[in-house]
């Protein structure tokens, strides 16, 4: 049985990570107004994955004998400046989800839930691609920079990304 604090932190992460896919689906539908399919497909991909998450949370929640409520979600920010400005914004994001799983691991530690500990361990892993993956594609966009071919293939690049298994 799940405490009421995790409960609530949970439930918290659920919110959050589907935050995240609705930020992911604006950026993709900024890649779309910018004529950059690739990007966007890319978007949309990780948009799905987060909202994954969200079930995956669900799941846990749901199997220990707990209640989920579902809250609002905030509207993200759709306004972009550039891929590189969307990437950063990524990859920022992705570093403070990384930072909730932690706090949340911690919080279960300190209420000797072991079973949460256990789930949240494929998350910890996931972050770690995430923040890989997009602080890749920064970097790569730092390298072409306003180099309209090196954009292209990059698009092209990113328009292969398959979703996850």
């Amino acid at each position: 049985m799940l405490s009421k604090t995790i409960q609530a932190a949970l439930n918290k992460q659920i919110t959050d990570e589907l935050y995240a896919s609705h930020l992911y689906l604006a950026m993709a539908a900024y890649f779309e107004s910018q004529a950059l399919p690739g990007f966007a497909h890319w978007m949309r991909v990780q948009s799905d994955e987060e909202r994954g998450h969200a079930l995956r949370v669900i799941d846990m929640v749901v199997n220990r004998g707990g209640d989920i409520v579902i809250q609002g979600i905030d509207a993200p920010n759709g306004s972009f400046s550039a891929p590189l400005a969307v990437f950063e914004l990524a990859f920022a994001h992705e570093q403070a989800v990384t930072q909730t799983i932690h706090a949340l691991y911690a919080l279960a530690e300190r209420e000797n839930d072991y079973t949460t500990q256990a789930e949240l361990q494929w998350f910890l892993v996931e972050q770690v691609e995430e923040e890989r993956i997009t602080g890749d594609i920064v970097q790569q966009l730092r390298r072409v920079q306003d180099d309209p071919g090196g954009l292209m293939m990059l698009d092209r690049e990113l328009a292969e990304r398959a979703g996850e298994a």
